[in-house]
């Protein structure tokens, strides 16, 4: 048999035993608090433990359910229709025959060309003049008779002045060419050359001014510069742009650019630095 020493230490052990919780809260308020959460702690953990058996069965169970009372989706089975067609009608018309070739050309055959002989009552001679007579006389499209003043001025044909000469088209410049325009002795001799002849204003100078001006021009057919334009959106100022165009002035006479061998004008941009030291 149990003795009451094994039952005490059992009973006492178990903190959710009522014997230790009246000893415990024999003196304490027992509406509320620890009391009443060991009190219901067993029936508490017994719907926990039904509700999570439930659930876990319940969540192998679906799938389950689901291929039970889900429609079973319907078969259909291919089925092979044959059907006859009649071949298509025959059109049994002939085409019209082509045309036959036409007939060769014959064979040329030789001939000359025939100049029918002119009939005149008598032979026609033309009239050689003689040098003296041409020393004598005025040259012209008709021989006739003068008066024998020799003041007569036999005046030129001219025209009527309503002819209109037509001067020769310029060529428009070129953007891209096969042989662009070059300046004697190359790139690094145009940026020396630069570099040598750009006057940087003074003005300028005092302000601080840095920065490039972007210059378009034209190098001709003969290799001159015209045409210099001034490509920058924003201008520096303090004269930079005019010093620019001052220094392209000033260079000689460029190589001309070539199209199919023959020289042509081409357009030819080039930045020009102002920078500080």
């Amino acid at each position: 048999m149990e003795s009451v020493i094994d039952k005490f230490f059992n009973n006492w052990t178990n903190v959710t035993s009522d014997y230790r919780n009246e000893i415990v809260f024999s003196d304490r308020n027992k509406e509320y608090g620890a009391y009443q959460l060991r009190k219901s702690y067993n029936r508490s953990y017994t719907l926990a433990l039904i509700f999570t058996i439930a659930a876990f069965v319940l969540g192998f169970s679906i799938p389950k359910l689901l291929t039970v009372f889900k429609p079973k989706a319907e078969i259909v089975e291919n089925v092979d229709t044959q059907v006859d067609l009649e071949p298509p009608p025959v059109d049994k018309t002939e085409p019209e025959p082509p045309p036959p070739p036409p007939p060769p050309p014959p064979p040329a055959q030789e001939m000359v060309k025939f100049t029918p002989p002119v009939v005149v009552d008598e032979p026609i001679v033309e009239e050689v003049v003689t040098q003296e007579k041409l020393v004598e006389t005025n040259a012209g499209e008709k021989t006739q008779e003068g008066t024998g003043d020799d003041n007569i001025i036999i005046p030129d044909e001219v025209g009527d002045g309503n002819q209109v000469i037509e001067q020769p088209k310029e060529v428009e410049p070129f953007v891209s060419v096969e042989q662009m325009p070059e300046f004697p002795g190359g790139e690094s001799a145009m940026m020396r050359f630069i570099a040598e002849n750009l006057e940087y204003p003074q003005q300028a100078k005092d302000a601080n001014i840095e920065g490039r001006v972007h210059l378009k021009f034209t190098v001709t057919a003969d290799g001159h510069i015209k045409d210099i334009v001034i490509l920058s959106r924003e201008k520096l100022g303090y004269g930079c742009e005019e010093a620019a165009i001052a220094v392209i002035k000033k260079m000689p006479k460029w190589k001309p650019g070539r199209q199919n061998g023959q020289p042509v004008p081409v357009y030819f941009n080039i930045p020009i630095r102002f920078r500080l030291f």
